[in-house]
């Protein structure tokens, strides 16, 4: 029975409705594939809007409903078999190429955390109370607190001086990518170091080598007493 665009069997395992999206998931990315050629026609980024746009909405369509029949290795290999197809189109890749080098290389999730995904949000945002949920839900607007009422944050006065402390930062400027840590004891410089990383790597990658390599260095510190 079709009901609502999916494909319900008298057992609910949802095959028959797994391979018809796959089916007509595969129509779609062979027509693409006219123009989606190795060195001509449309682009990565084209192609990456296309399937986020397009094909994605088609894969996960109602997966609230049938995800758990992905948790079968045989059902779960044909959607990923399908965005492999996809994948490949994206990266420009060669044919030969794993699922799973293809969705690192095309800059996508693999289908299967998609479809967990989607299923996770829709269920928090369906919660009845029997399922013990813990997210951040948007408060309506009439719910929430006046300007006025909001507490304000008040500073310790407590003066309180420590003889070790390590300063840390991460930076982007264009294609530039580095970091710092600079230790200081009883206010003197005594330690400074700096961290070149790749050209794709993010702001808050940098921010988190930064933390990382000043972390190494507490062993070799004497008598810390508290970091920031």
């Amino acid at each position: 029975m079709k009901y609502l665009g999916i494909y319900f069997e008298n057992r609910l395992n949802f095959h028959k409705h797994i391979v018809h999206t796959t089916e007509k998931s595969r129509k779609v990315i062979y027509m693409l594939g006219k123009t989606a050629k190795l060195n001509w026609c449309l682009g990565h980024k084209s192609l990456k809007t296309i399937y986020e746009g397009a094909l994605v909405p088609l894969m996960t369509y109602g997966a609230p409903v049938w995800e758990k029949a992905v948790k079968k290795q045989r059902l779960l290999r044909k959607m990923q078999s399908t965005q492999r197809l996809i994948n490949i189109k994206i990266a420009k890749a060669y044919r030969t190429i794993s699922f799973e080098a293809s969705c690192l290389m095309a800059g996508v999730q693999p289908i299967g955390i998609v479809i967990e995904g989607k299923t996770s949000v829709f269920k928090r945002k369906h919660s009845t109370g029997k399922d013990d949920y813990e997210w951040d839900k948007p408060l309506p607007a009439k719910e929430w607190p006046h300007p006025a009422r909001r507490a304000d944050i008040m500073e310790t006065t407590d003066l309180i001086t420590y003889p070790t402390e390590i300063f840390t930062d991460g930076s982007k400027i264009g294609h530039k990518v580095g970091a710092g840590v600079a230790i200081y004891t009883d206010k003197r410089l005594i330690r400074k170091y700096k961290y070149r990383l790749q050209n794709h790597c993010s702001n808050n990658q940098a921010e988190q080598i930064a933390i990382l390599k000043s972390l190494e260095q507490l062993p070799s510190l004497a008598d810390q007493t508290i970091y920031r």
